[in-house]
């Protein structure tokens, strides 16, 4: 490898990391509800850039949210949830869909994650652009 690819490397890695340590910052700057509707975990956001990408998307994580009166429902179960609660969205048409504040390609995700800029998420970016 030439000195300029190892150059370029630790550019490229800099800048990476830089991005995440201001992702992380601005996330952390984010309501607990705001954190949960985008899937993202305040507890691994304070471990710091090493636990990127903050999220818990493991199968525990979703049963925890497919809880069904405190008590938590069985990974193979809330797998079964997301997948009718995809399904019923689907049946909704462009327009309902757009009254819920949601994209027909983005069911899956505000399934799983809740809906983007839900409590003006998204602000500050409107009015940096």
């Amino acid at each position: 490898m030439s000195i300029f690819s190892t150059i370029k490397n630790a550019f490229v890695m800099a800048s990476v990391h830089n991005g995440k340590v201001k992702a992380r910052q601005e996330l952390l700057r984010m309501s607990d509800r705001q954190l949960a509707d985008f899937g993202f975990s305040r507890e691994l956001l304070l471990e710091g850039v090493s636990a990127w990408p903050w999220r818990e998307d493991s199968d525990e994580m979703v049963a925890a949210q497919s809880s069904v009166n405190g008590s938590a429902v069985k990974p193979s179960h809330a797998r079964q949830e997301i997948k009718q609660a995809v399904n019923e969205l689907n049946s909704y048409s462009d327009r309902e869909l757009a009254e819920l504040g949601v994209t027909r390609h983005g069911i899956e995700e505000a399934v799983r994650y809740g809906r983007p800029a839900v409590e003006g998420v998204f602000e500050s970016h409107k009015n940096a652009a």
